[in-house]
């Protein structure tokens, strides 16, 4: 019973970790998961958009406390968002039109950051009014990254133009940078986490050379660089690297997937290779708790199948037999199957999404065919009171499916700002938040002790629980 209520803690709604999971990567800031069980899901609706469409992420545009989908792509319409259950149209806009390639997106709770071919542009997220135009030059270029590092309500926007890192200013009413970096080769999509445990966050850039830059992401002073590989010639549609606390130490170690290699890499005065394994990479990871132990494990595709490793040292898991994965898309994960352990949505053939599960790594659903094949990754999202997906493919943009009862929901959301407040800390024995309330939960959500400024837990049994403090909440490991 325990390991099921561990996997429940890491892959559930409290678990704070959550967006640097495959959906998301940040590019909304923050995602919940949702426990289902779905013995078959309802095709919902197709929206046409325009050809070769790629970003599809979810946010409640329209204030009804469900998720909307907000899809790009650049040859008609850069930007469009549709009712997350119905599929009617809040707004879209013509960003970057008829400037091919698709155009990629973030956004926060109240605005849409899009990296177009020319342009950047900024949107209401409510009504698509152009907030404001910066003109870039023309390139494609990496997936953005947002995360309130200021604390001041609205995200920081990472993302490369060209050769060159930016952070801009999300709160600003015209193009504002905090900071920019020349990078020596092209940048693929950044990705957020703390990798030495300080409380602050660094932004990783990969690149196609194989390094990985990292910043300061507040300052954009240069933290260090390491070299996992050269990324897979396949992975689409914004490769990045995955950050996670593997080990449950405070800090986030980073899994690259490369052509050759699964590589996981920490940082102590200086980056060391934790471990590495031999993969044909050709997808982007996915960090779930398969076995059970309360700590995120590494998915990726590889030859048409998912393998999983352990985070820790790299044991190998498992791996699908199906052999129809499409080759460069990444996995999503999510709880379809209700037994607290994620499973696997992936794109087959193009046309088609499996579900495969996470215990057994055999196909238990198959979704699909879309109209023509699918050019993004899957999101899954909550469509009312139920659990669906979303995917893009190459003419009518947007698919769904839904329909699925949730299990396991909480009003408890965790916020890109959540991310970046370094005030919530756990040093082994005490939960510190200096000069404000300390909440300590159990797996159910219950409050076992309450504090100011500094709680101790030594009295909790071994396990895992979860410190809050304000909007701040923080897996607390007792050992």
């Amino acid at each position: 019973m325990l390991w099921i209520l561990i996997t429940q803690d890491l892959y559930g709604v409290w678990n704070e970790a959550w967006p640097m999971f495959r959906h998301d990567y940040k590019r909304t800031g923050h995602y919940k998961a949702w426990k289902a069980s779905c013995s078959s899901m309802s095709h919902r609706y197709d929206v046409v958009h325009g050809s070769m469409d790629e970003s599809v992420i979810s946010r409640d545009a329209n204030g009804d406390g469900y998720a909307d989908v907000i899809g790009t792509q650049a040859e008609a319409y850069g930007v469009k968002v549709i009712h997350g259950w119905t599929g009617g149209t809040i707004w879209q806009s013509g960003s970057d039109r008829y400037s091919y390639p698709p155009t990629p997106a973030a956004a926060s709770d109240t605005r849409v950051f899009a990296v177009g071919y020319n342009y950047f542009q900024v949107f209401n997220l409510s009504t698509g009014s152009i907030i404001y135009t910066y003109v870039k030059g023309g390139h494609r270029d990496p997936a953005p990254a947002i995360a309130d590092i200021d604390n001041d309500g609205c995200p920081e926007v990472y993302t490369a133009f060209g050769n060159t890192a930016v952070a801009i200013n999300g709160c600003a009413s015209s193009y504002s940078t905090l900071w920019t970096r020349s990078l020596s080769s092209t940048p693929r999509a950044p990705a957020l986490g703390d990798v030495d445990g300080d409380g602050d966050l660094e932004v990783l850039y990969p690149t196609s050379s194989g390094t990985v830059y990292v910043f300061d992401a507040a300052t954009g002073s240069s933290h260090s660089s390491f070299s996992p590989g050269s990324p897979p010639s396949s992975a689409r549609p914004d490769y990045t690297v995955a950050l996670e606390d593997l080990d449950g130490d405070g800090k986030d170690e980073v899994v690259a997937v490369t052509s050759s290699y699964i590589r996981v890499y920490d940082y102590n005065s200086g980056w060391s290779l934790r471990w590495s394994v031999s993969f044909s990479g050709e997808s982007a990871p996915a960090l779930g708790d398969k076995d059970g132990d309360g700590l995120p494990d590494v998915w990726a595709i590889r030859s048409g199948n998912v393998y999983v490793y352990k985070g820790t040292n790299g044991t190998y898991l498992g791996s699908s037999s199906v052999g129809d994965l499409t080759s460069g898309y990444p996995p999503s994960l999510a709880d379809f199957t209700g037994d607290l352990i994620p499973d696997v949505l992936a794109i087959r053939s193009s046309y088609y999404v499996r579900v495969i599960s996470g215990a057994t790594l055999s196909p238990v659903m198959t979704f699909g065919s879309t109209p023509y094949g699918i050019t993004s990754e899957v999101a899954v999202l909550k469509l009312q009171s139920t659990l669906g997906f979303v995917v893009g493919d190459h003419s009518c943009h947007i698919n769904a499916w839904g329909g699925c009862p949730i299990g396991t929901d909480s009003d408890l959301a965790v916020g890109e700002r959540e991310e970046a407040q370094p005030s919530l800390k756990f040093d082994g024995t005490y939960v510190v938040a200096k000069g404000r309330e300390i909440e300590i939960y159990d797996r159910s959500g219950h409050v076992l002790l309450r504090g100011y400024g500094k709680v101790s837990v030594s009295s909790l049994p071994k396990g895992i629980y979860f410190a809050r403090s304000g909007e701040k909440v923080l897996r607390v490991v007792v050992r």
